[in-house]
């Protein structure tokens, strides 16, 4: 899986994001992982609507646009959920539950996904 680094305004806020772009990567998602290190993500896309079924903890679901610019923000959505699906979105980054308001993310911000340094 090819991992990627999320930046805002230049600066790389996660390092490390597997891209889950795979028709299995995305089905299988964060699934039976028991957790998510805060400076680990996965994107998947294309997508628009995300579920929390078979997870052991609480994750934020951050939807993005084909700009890359943020939709909406769920957060610390609990384990065997059903999140509603955000029509405008490309893509959802997962990172693990109060990641994204403590890295500072928010709804039209502006962000970039590049190769992570390995």
């Amino acid at each position: 899986m090819k991992l990627l680094q999320l930046e805002k305004d230049g600066v790389v806020l996660i390092p490390h994001i597997e891209n889950a772009d795979g028709c299995v990567s995305r089905m299988m998602g964060l699934m039976f992982r028991k957790s998510l290190p805060e400076d680990r993500g996965l994107l998947l896309e294309p997508c628009r609507q995300i579920h929390t079924f078979q997870m052991k903890f609480p994750i934020d679901a951050v939807y993005i646009s084909k700009e890359n610019v943020i939709i909406k923000i769920e957060e610390s959505i609990l384990p065997g959920q059903t999140c509603k699906k955000v029509k405008a979105a490309q893509k959802v980054l997962e990172l693990c539950g109060g990641t994204a308001k403590k890295i500072g993310l928010a709804e039209e911000d502006k962000v970039c996904f590049s190769k992570a340094e390995e």
